[in-house]
């Protein structure tokens, strides 16, 4: 009697045995929503180009990697929170409060950029830590604790700057959000790519990260296990809020002031991007290549419709669209359609051959 013996499961993916096919492989491999995202980013700035060559032009190009490396910032934040089944409404709130706080101690303090900077860090830290201990030690679902955060950090930063932005920051600071590394690479890209280079080796390549996977796929045997599930989900939410801090400042430096009203919405675009790269809702699944491929599709699709003239009435509509589109894909997938319907086409094409 054969018995296919099971490969060590690497972090958010499923179990794939010894015995697997090539064409099982390959299979799987075309039914992963990353790599369905990744065709249609192709496509997109494809036919995109065609309409209009601006779109794949130098200077476009770097405007839109910079969008996608603040929004990659974001998403990746808060995807440490969703894979725990958790969830983080006080992304955009919490941009706006980084972008004001660093403009604040500036300007109003007179701090050294790096000290107004490891300043909004450590308050990014404590906001964090306040959501995870509100989910763990009280048991409130993240939802709750994070809708107050959105409205509770909004309404500081209006009260301390009364509205008004934060103006006259020194040019050395707008470098984080302004600056080109060899005068190609924008700075933001750069920061993005540490980022997500650390939260790849955290997740995949350490016991923290899969203790993480484990506190979101099954808390209860997580914890039977011997692991920590409080003090992960504690370190998700703390990873979540200075991501977005981070995401804040630089759009301080982009914009050259500290707008209290910056962020506004962005938690649904971050987490969109986490949904449309594989994350489940319902915890303990993603990867952070896959969050980075949701959050070139966003950017990309919302630099195509400014380039190519769409009306601005109809840009949410299209980027909820492609997200639905995403989210019903995803669900068909763990009922098995897809699956059915691409075996289906296989052996059809099968039999045409013969």
């Amino acid at each position: 009697m054969n018995i296919t013996d099971t490969k060590t499961l690497e972090p958010g993916q499923k179990g794939i045995s010894h015995g697997i096919t090539p064409a099982e492989r390959l299979k799987s491999v075309l039914l992963a929503q990353e790599f369905i995202i990744f065709l249609i980013v192709v496509a997109l700035l494809s036919i995109g180009t065609m309409i209009n060559a601006n779109l794949m032009g130098e200077d476009n190009v770097k405007i839109m990697t910079r969008d996608i490396a603040i929004l990659g910032i974001a998403a990746v934040g808060v995807g440490f929170v969703i894979i725990t089944g958790g969830i983080d409404l006080s992304v955009g709130s919490m941009v706006g409060f980084g972008g004001v706080m660093v403009a604040y101690f500036i300007k109003h303090y007179g701090w050294r950029i790096e000290t107004s900077v490891l300043a909004t860090l450590g308050l990014g830290v404590l906001v964090g830590l306040a959501h995870g201990l509100f989910v763990t030690k009280l048991k409130m679902h993240g939802f709750l604790i994070t809708l107050v955060t959105m409205g509770l950090a909004r309404g500081f930063i209006l009260v301390i700057t009364e509205s008004f932005p934060i103006t006259g920051l020194n040019q050395d600071f707008k470098y984080i959000g302004q600056g080109y590394v060899s005068d190609l690479i924008p700075v933001p890209v750069v920061i993005c790519v540490a980022i997500a280079a650390f939260a790849y080796y955290l997740l995949r390549f350490t016991y923290i990260g899969r203790q993480i996977y484990a506190a979101g796929g099954n808390a209860e045997a997580a914890r039977y296990s011997g692991v920590n599930v409080d003090r992960r989900v504690i370190l998700a939410y703390i990873i979540s809020a200075v991501c977005a801090v981070v995401v804040g400042m630089i759009q301080a430096a982009r914009m050259g002031l500290g707008h209290p009203g910056t962020g506004e919405g962005y938690e649904l675009l971050a987490i969109a991007a986490c949904v449309l790269g594989g994350y489940s809702l319902m915890g303990g699944e993603g990867t952070v290549p896959g969050v980075i491929i949701g959050a070139i599709l966003i950017g990309a699709l919302q630099n195509a419709m400014v380039i190519l003239q769409v009306d601005p009435y109809y840009h949410k509509i299209v980027i909820y669209g492609v997200l639905l589109a995403a989210i019903t894909f995803d669900y068909a997938r763990r009922l098995g359609y897809i699956q059915r319907g691409f075996g289906t086409i296989v052996k059809f094409a099968a039999r045409f051959r013969t």
